[in-house]
């Protein structure tokens, strides 16, 4: 540490680096990888994420997402492999949060200076000089987004070739992180984490399961092309059979009631499952994550509009009602959702209209993005099989449809005369594919119907829709039925 800033620090109350450091990554001490409680289990994501890692392309790597998905036990994954699998010396590894009180606690002009001073204490351990190291170093920072103008440091870093790999993580939404991206173009990747996914929860829980579904993350399914589909039908029908349906939607069903947020699962109770969601999930993304972008001046109107949000997923929203609901006004509630819809916990779907830009939007719909949280404000159990059934498989099937690659826009259908309605549009590229959703024994034909009106009206050549079912499997064009649960599985 340069001796100028030894004494800038100590005059700020910090004498000594070092014991923080190794509190963060005590294999300095053991030189084997010895942080507790990280699971065996790897998320569909930490493949991608080692890749990464080990890649000669010299580009930083960011792993980001809502709170509470697993970005840090992630990044522990990766480092244990890094120590245990691949050998690297434990003194090349760095790990440091950068919403730690020590670096918290000073005012934001000064929080550089001690992130350069952490890095050349690791210097120090790492026993030399950082830009001259003949071996790679891996730098991980978790929250990251918690460093004022963090993005700077990372480019400065890439740009002079430093021989530091870096691994980033953050609890913020891409559109919170944009301005940081676009100074870090062409340095950095990224990888978006969900809650986790139907294919994940099934595959942590049932793991006899877990060859044919890790197989399965390896094809890319491509909603607008239909041999892409009749493909991945194909693979599916290898290890699915009809009579095991009601199995899987049995797996669908418990997916539904306990979300993809694993911090949850071991909560004995409905209400403290509750309180932390409204604390976590309601409270801290307003007060911490959305600081980022904007002062907020009355946190209240955010926290009733996320409840709302959660509690109604999948009904189309009527701003007028809420602000009356809330006491504040539609201009409020006008300027907040665009804020709210960076935290990634709630999307929005607006109406299709064949365009394909949006001027302006007068319909839509808002899902959360796990059903825990609805659950958690409505105390409603989340069942596939409750009166609620209908809004839970449409939620289910659309936080699925917004993972497929390719995807450029989701939007829902409504005839001009509003006797027809398709759930879901996903465009990719100049194809739309319109999804209905009908979890229920007799399907009437008229959900057949509306995705026949929408093919005249908008298809084109080889175009098909999908009608997601409880039981129902046909794969025939143009209208290929598919069970919920086996759609849950393409992404």
């Amino acid at each position: 540490m340069p001796k100028n800033t030894k004494k800038y620090l100590e005059a700020l109350g910090i004498h000594n680096l070092r014991p923080a450091l190794i509190a963060y990554n005590p294999w300095w001490r053991t030189k084997s990888f010895s942080v507790p409680g990280v699971p065996d289990f790897k998320r569909d994501a930490f493949t991608q994420a080692m890749r990464h890692t080990e890649a000669n392309h010299g580009l930083a790597l960011l792993i980001n997402g809502p709170r509470r998905v697993g970005k840090t036990t992630i990044i522990n994954q990766i480092i244990r492999c890094l120590i245990d699998e691949k050998k690297i010396p434990v003194n090349r590894i760095l790990f440091f949060s950068l919403d730690d009180p020590i670096i918290q606690q000073l005012p934001q002009k000064d929080q550089g200076t001690l992130f350069e001073a952490l890095l050349a204490q690791w210097a120090q351990v790492a026993g030399t000089a950082l830009r001259s190291s003949p071996n790679t170093l891996y730098c991980f920072l978790d929250e990251v987004q918690r460093l004022p103008r963090w993005e700077l440091y990372i480019k400065r870093y890439v740009d002079l070739r430093y021989p530091i790999r870096f691994i980033i993580s953050g609890s913020a939404s891409h559109t919170i992180f944009r301005k940081s991206l676009e100074s870090l173009l062409g340095r950095l990747v990224d990888i978006s984490l969900p809650p986790f996914t139907f294919r994940e929860f099934v595959r942590y829980h049932y793991p006899e399961r877990s060859n044919f579904l890790t197989k399965l993350s390896e094809d890319v399914l491509d909603i607008g092309d239909v041999s892409s589909v009749v493909k991945f039908n194909r693979r599916l029908s290898e290890a699915i059979k009809q009579t095991s349906i009601p199995q899987w939607n049995h797996y669908a069903d418990e997916y539904a009631q306990k979300g993809g947020f694993p911090q949850l699962w071991t909560m004995a109770t409905a209400a403290e499952r509750s309180a932390f969601i409204d604390q976590q999930f309601v409270e801290r993304v307003t007060l911490e994550d959305l600081r980022l972008v904007k002062e907020i001046r009355r946190p209240e109107i955010f926290h009733q509009f996320l409840r709302y949000a959660f509690a109604r997923t999948g009904q189309e929203y009527n701003l007028e009602e809420l602000a009356s609901l809330i006491h504040t006004t539609r201009v409020t509630l006008t300027e907040a959702l665009p804020l709210l819809l960076q935290t990634e916990l709630i999307r929005k779907v607006e109406r299709f209209t064949g365009k394909p830009v949006r001027l302006r939007s007068t319909h839509a719909k808002l899902y959360a993005a796990d059903l825990v949280l609805m659950q958690g404000i409505t105390k409603i159990i989340t069942s596939l099989e409750g009166e609620e059934r209908g809004r839970i498989a449409e939620t289910l099937a659309h936080n699925v449809i917004r993972l497929f690659l390719g995807v450029s826009d989701v939007s829902y259908y409504r005839e001009p005369s509003g006797k027809q309605e398709v759930d879901f549009v996903a465009r990719v590229g100049s194809q739309m594919t319109p999804i209905e959703i009908v979890y229920q024994n007799q399907i009437d034909s008229k959900h057949r119907n509306a995705i026949r009106t929408f093919l005249e009206a908008h298809g084109k050549r080889n175009s098909f829709g999908i009608l997601v079912t409880k039981e129902d499997w046909k794969i025939e064009q143009p209208i290929l039925e598919i069970p919920l649960p086996l759609f849950l599985l393409t992404a």
